[in-house]
């Protein structure tokens, strides 16, 4: 089935889905310590944003019956506990749902899941050995080539006829979702101001830091003093 950006293409009407399954799918952005002001109002926007345009879609083209976080390998309660710990964010809107009868199901097989992260962690890492290298990087892409079998598999397996779930995901390129599934894009414009103001903070630190080096260069911190450290490059995440 051909996706469907919500808000961004022409809606179908509700006759054209209410008998397919459905999968909503929502951008995860998380909550990032230590971030410049003006981040957590964004992030409580986008995720206030998500909410109401999941809301009229399913109004339209059926109600969410299934949640699904990335990341999380728990279902019910113990999974919801999780969520708050880790993207507190996206809770609410969760818990909506979940407080009208839909069902938060666990996502990933915890095991492959903690394999990947710790593999990709080696990689990051910065290896010298050609051969250790080589290792790590078979191993992380086996590693994953099984957890993505185990979440089309979940996604498979827990949609049932006609429902609607809600997949929330880094990103879904190269997610195989159910063959017979609408599939619908939720890209509300506050994710694209988020971005933006993103990429704003972190031209104005690399500004601070080029005008800081240029500072140093010319002797501006006085002869024997110790050279202040300039700002640091923020990511979120």
């Amino acid at each position: 089935m051909a996706e469907r950006e919500l808000g961004r293409i022409e809606r179908p009407g509700p006759g054209d889905v209410l008998g397919q399954r459905k999968v909503y799918i929502a951008a995860l952005v998380y909550p990032a310590p230590g971030a410049p002001e003006g981040y957590t109002e964004r992030l409580d926007a986008y995720w206030s944003a998500v909410d109401g345009h999941v809301s009229r879609l399913e109004a339209r083209a059926g109600t969410v019956k299934r949640l699904f976080h990335e990341g999380i390998g728990k279902g019910g309660e113990e999974g919801l506990k999780l969520v708050e710990q880790i993207n507190k964010p996206a809770l609410r809107l969760i818990r909506t749902r979940v407080s009208s009868g839909a069902t938060f199901e666990a996502f990933e097989d915890e095991d492959l899941f903690t394999q990947v992260l710790d593999w990709t962690r080696c990689l990051q890492a910065g290896l010298t050995n050609a051969k250790v290298a080589a290792t790590v990087r078979e191993a992380l892409s086996k590693a994953s080539a099984e957890r993505q079998k185990h979440v089309e598999g979940r996604l498979e397996e827990a949609i049932g006829h006609a429902e609607a779930a809600l997949l929330l995901v880094g990103s879904s390129g190269g997610l195989k979702l159910p063959a017979d599934a609408e599939v619908f894009n939720v890209v509300p414009p506050e994710l694209d101001a988020l971005e933006r103001w993103i990429r704003e903070a972190n031209a104005a630190i690399l500004a601070a830091m080029q005008e800081a080096r240029e500072s140093a260069s010319k002797g501006e911190g006085g002869e024997g003093r110790g050279s202040r450290p300039g700002p640091k490059l923020w990511t979120p995440g």
